[in-house]
């Protein structure tokens, strides 16, 4: 029969049962950017997938950025449920919904709960999106035209236009040395 042995630590009054480090020991050194880096990975995580924000829910940890800075993912709405894909736009604080396979909607300021019941929540949902959001470099303040569709808009460069290409000519010959003049002859 096997015997369980079970230690107690024994206490001294004044004194805590959690070890203390010793005063000649260095304290922990604060963790380095990497180990930062990581700890913020385990804490996003273990966060909850989907966050509630009014009548809807938005998968958070699906966010993607887009090379325009728009952030997109998925949300789901009241009971039954209505899915569909959100985008926000953090330099406007703007949004647009697709719901189901149909088209993005257009750009707008978020609803609050006392706006719609149905969808109110998204004033509060693009303010923590955005104050948590890194900032994307160089973002215009102005939202883009669709938040599903490519770029339309790209700078102007005044360059000629292209011309079709010719065969080109073969090259001349060198023009032959003239023939040296014979010596001139003196009078006598």
């Amino acid at each position: 029969m096997l015997g369980l042995l079970v230690f107690s630590p024994s206490r001294v009054p004044g004194q805590s049962a959690v070890p203390q480090p010793a005063a000649d020991q260095p304290a922990a050194e604060p963790p380095t950017g990497k180990e930062k880096e990581l700890l913020e990975k385990i804490r996003k995580l273990k966060a909850p997938r989907w966050r509630s924000f009014g009548s809807c829910q938005y998968d958070w940890t699906s966010w993607r950025l887009s090379e325009k800075g728009v952030r997109t993912t998925s949300f789901q709405c009241g009971e039954p449920p209505i899915t569909g894909n959100v985008a926000v736009y953090c330099p406007s604080l703007r949004i647009s919904r697709r719901v189901a396979d149909a088209d993005w909607e257009s750009w707008r300021l978020p609803l609050s709960v006392a706006e719609s019941a149905a969808t109110g929540g998204e004033d509060k949902m693009v303010a923590n999106l955005c104050a948590n959001a890194r900032p994307q470099p160089n973002a215009a303040s102005k939202a883009p035209s669709q938040p599903g569709a490519a770029s339309t808009s790209k700078p102007k460069v005044n360059t000629p236009p292209l011309q079709p290409k010719s065969p080109a000519p073969a090259p001349a010959k060198p023009p032959a040395k003239p023939a040296a003049k014979p010596p001139a002859k003196q009078a006598p």
